[in-house]
Formats: structure tokens, sequence, C-alpha cells
């Protein structure tokens, strides 16, 4: 973490060059704004700042993994093993959305006899 917060040389000029973008200026409240910053242009400040959002988007992960393993904890306490709370965060946290419209289609229907 110390890397983070101690700058290299060039830094500081980046950051004048930066400040007295026009542009940058006029768009320096929206949420996209770091996908304007030019990597050629700042590449000292885009490395830093990605570095600190990597920080972030980390403890995000973790608190929500958090939050999930309380609700399922006391939901299903008494039948709780370790593998049965991996696999049901794995389930909570994950941002996959199956295509089941595929994966259905796939699958053969069983023929009653």
């Amino acid at each position: 973490m110390q890397e983070v917060f101690t700058l290299p040389m060039g830094v500081d000029m980046e950051i004048i060059e930066m400040q007295s973008n026009i542009e940058l200026k006029a768009r320096a409240r929206d949420q996209d704004f770091w996908s304007l910053v030019s990597r050629e242009r700042y590449p000292l400040i885009v490395s830093y700042a990605l570095k600190l959002k990597a920080y972030f988007g980390s403890t995000y992960l973790c608190e929500t993994a958090f939050s999930q393993m309380k609700i399922i904890k006391s939901k299903y306490r008494t039948r709780m093993t370790d593998a049965h709370l991996t696999d049901c965060l794995r389930l909570a946290i994950t941002n996959y959305q199956p295509d089941l419209k595929r994966l259905t289609d796939n699958v053969q229907s069983q023929q009653s006899h």
C-alpha cells in the first residue's frame, strides 16, 4: 500500500498538465472520467489511479461476501458446513448469468416407458 502513496518524479507535471486540460476539466465529474484520460499522455497518473482503484474494488468484494455470508449463516446455521457455505457464497456473489435457454435446448428430454 505504501507504493500507492509514494509518487515518482513527473507526476506533479502530469497533474499540472491535466488540470490545464479544458476537456478533462469539463468532464471531471463524469462517471467515465478515467476512460477519457489518455494513458499515453498521462502514464504515471493512470498507473496510480488503477492501483488505487484496485484497492477499493477488492474491499467492496470482501464486504459484499461478508454480508452475504452473514445472511446465509443466519438462515441455515444448523445445517451449514464449510463446503456448503463456500458453494452458497459463490452463488451469492457471482455476476454470472447462465444462458438457460441454450442449456435446456441441449438437454434431451426423458421419454416415458
